[in-house]
């Protein structure tokens, strides 16, 4: 029983160290990432302060999400009419990126374009507190 009880202990501490690290691994993939604008399908329904992020929120977007096929942003995913755009290093390529206000995005790398989700951006999509804009 105490066996049972230590490996328990011990995969639950591996378990929580391999996920921070992941993110930090993670964060390399995302280089230099710069919010360049702001584009609304339907201004009077979704308006800039939904998807009001900074360059390093996008950056987190992306660090914390995962990777999809279009068909489940489709199927399972509110496809938000605006959305924030701009340019980063991914993999060490040059890209396009875009965040929509219903947490999904995509990274453009010439011809390549992944999809990806974010089940744990909540607070980024949280208005900003006065002086606090986060700005980097």
């Amino acid at each position: 029983m105490a066996i049972k009880t230590t490996f328990t202990v011990l995969l639950t501490l591996f378990l929580t160290t391999a996920c921070t690290n992941m993110d930090s691994i993670r964060s390399h993939q995302f280089e230099g990432v710069y919010v360049a604008d702001f584009n609304s399908d339907d201004i009077k329904s979704c308006r800039p302060s939904d998807v009001e992020l900074s360059h390093s929120q996008a950056k987190q977007f992306f660090i914390r999400s995962r990777q999809v096929e279009h068909k489940i942003i489709h199927d399972h995913y509110n496809y938000a009419p605006c959305y924030i755009e701009g340019t980063m290093k991914y993999n060490a390529r040059l890209c396009q990126w875009q965040i929509r206000a219903g947490a999904t995005g995509f990274i453009k790398c010439g011809k390549d374009k992944q999809f990806f989700v974010c089940d744990r951006c909540e607070e980024l999509f949280q208005p900003n507190e006065p002086n606090s804009n986060g700005s980097d």
